[in-house]
């Protein structure tokens, strides 16, 4: 942690900038973690244009198919690889609020900045279940943690803006990660809780609408988004450009490349996310093609991807001229 105990939301306005963006876990034959790999993976990552730190352990990175051990490991090699270089939130997420506890521990003794903890997603909950479990857990840590707001069915359970207000007398809670995929319930978000915690998303366009419309309260930076590595090279930094031009103020700027970003996107995850998933083994696909380092293993229940919509992708990403950057960079 570089702030003290429950500065958090303070240190998070006034230090974080670009995008915290995901990374992906490369596996080897014989199923164990590429550690090699993984390395490579953080540096690719965070030399993509416009990013400001990483979001470790989520969805993309198949944190649910890992052991406690595992999780542990991945963490440990991230923090290491980064070197104190950019700021880095830990996905802590489980149902077991004791394994949440553990893992936020030692992500803060690891290095981590800040922990990233889900609702549960499994088992009965409710909205006094929901808050009694994060009350639990801040309880017990100190370093400050993000709470995430969805409306994909992945998770099955949202943390309205209402609930997420109810969690601000605990002074861990320092950002939201709205990923509601809704106009009207970002707003919403940001109208309840703007003025107290930050509210973050992973999408260019709500990063976007924020700034535009609640100049006072939106934040600098972005959590979660993997369009940095999908969507853009080094020779084609769509996403650099983005949030360059998005902090600095040239919004007519932001949204042409907002535009570009958007028809790339729309195409390769866009269909995935409006059915309420995220097809991680197609879009790990995607980001072997762009330079990472993706193994030769899936994780069960993770299959690899039908390879028709694999040669699409491919056919996308030639299309927006995504590889031909890849190979004359």
């Amino acid at each position: 942690m570089r702030y003290a105990a429950g500065a958090a939301r303070e240190w998070v306005r006034a230090t974080l900038s670009g995008y915290l963006t995901i990374l992906y876990t490369p596996f080897g034959a014989d199923g164990a973690i590429d550690e090699d790999g993984l390395r490579h993976n953080v540096r690719a990552t965070l030399a993509r244009p416009g990013v400001g730190g990483l979001s470790v352990h989520s969805l993309h990175q198949e944190f649910w198919a890992l052991t406690l051990a595992e999780r542990k490991r991945v963490t440990e090699i991230v923090l290491d690889e980064v070197g104190g270089r950019a700021p880095v939130v830990i996905g802590c997420s489980d149902p077991a609020a004791a394994m949440v506890i553990e893992l936020a521990r030692h992500a803060q003794e690891a290095g981590a900045d800040l922990v990233m903890v889900w609702p549960p997603y499994y088992g009965p909950r409710s909205a006094a279940g929901v808050r009694a479990f994060y009350e639990h857990v801040a309880a017990r840590i100190d370093i400050g943690m993000v709470v995430y707001a969805t409306t994909l069915a992945e998770l099955a359970y949202y943390l309205d803006p209402d609930q997420v207000a109810g969690l601000l007398h605990l002074p861990t809670v320092c950002a939201v990660q709205d990923t509601t995929l809704n106009f009207a319930s970002y707003a919403r978000m940001m109208e309840r809780v703007g003025d107290r915690i930050a509210v973050s998303t992973s999408l260019e366009e709500y990063f976007l609408f924020g700034r535009l419309t609640y100049p006072d309260r939106a934040p600098r930076f972005m959590i979660g988004s993997s369009r940095p590595v999908l969507c853009q090279t080094a020779a084609r930094p769509h996403c650099g450009r983005f949030i360059d031009a998005a902090l600095g103020g040239d919004y007519a700027a932001a949204a042409a490349h907002l535009r570009t970003i958007s028809a790339i996107a729309s195409r390769l995850q866009s269909r995935y996310f409006a059915q309420g998933f995220h097809h991680v083994a197609l879009f790990k696909a995607i980001a072997g093609q762009l330079g990472m380092r993706i193994g030769v293993f899936w994780r069960p229940a993770l299959s690899p991807p039908d390879q028709r919509d694999v040669e699409e992708c491919v056919a996308v990403l030639r299309e927006a001229g995504l590889l031909d950057a890849m190979a004359g960079s």
